[in-house]
């Protein structure tokens, strides 16, 4: 499942309320449009990797695996395999404060692969990202499709449409459409039919 929409449309609101981090719907307007849509899932069947991590950049890989396994009671885990399959091949030793921006973002997805959730849930995978490193992510990602069931939230109409997935628009907080498209070009304009008045 992929999601889309303009900025303030709803997309990381959604990705918490599924993720169950809101206890109540009067904890944002948004929420009761979502009830009838889908449901929180258990958080111990899903690897999570947020837009921006508030990650301990003294911590090596090797030290954030060992917490992370612990944390999710996951048994097995080899992190030079885990790291190599999101292409990196780093010093699993050395601080996270040397990665680039590219280099957290393909942490944060090795983290949230950690223990071969049944689904996985990323919030704009690619943001930030310089363009060589947006199509590292993303060719990755297509890599990954088959392996496990994402819900995606991303603003690459292209990635969206490339990953053959239903893709939900939002559009000022409410779930406009629920389509798999044929062409990038149907897509591009069916997000456009639903841009909003104003752009925040």
């Amino acid at each position: 499942m992929i999601l889309i929409g303009h900025n303030g449309a709803g997309k990381s609101t959604l990705i918490n309320y599924i993720l169950g981090f809101y206890t109540s719907i009067s904890q944002h307007p948004f929420l009761k449009h979502f009830l009838n849509e889908i449901k929180p899932l258990d958080n111990s069947t899903v690897g999570y990797a947020p837009e921006a991590a508030m990650l301990d950049l003294q911590m090596s890989a090797k030290d954030y695996y060992k917490l992370m396994a612990s944390l999710r009671n996951v048994k097995q885990h080899n992190i030079v395999t885990e790291l190599k399959r999101v292409k990196l091949d780093v010093d699993i030793n050395m601080p996270l404060r040397k990665y680039s921006k590219g280099m957290k973002q393909r942490f944060l997805l090795a983290l949230a692969l950690m223990g071969k959730p049944e689904v996985v849930i990323l919030d704009e995978p690619t943001s930030g990202l310089d363009p060589y490193g947006q199509k590292v992510v993303e060719d990755l990602l297509l890599e990954l499709k088959d392996e496990f069931e994402f819900i995606i939230c991303t603003h690459s109409m292209k990635l969206a449409y490339e990953l053959d997935d239903e893709i939900w628009i939002l559009r000022e907080g409410k779930i406009v459409l629920k389509e798999r498209f044929e062409t990038l070009e149907a897509l591009e304009l069916k997000v456009k039919e639903f841009q909003p008045e104003r752009i925040q």
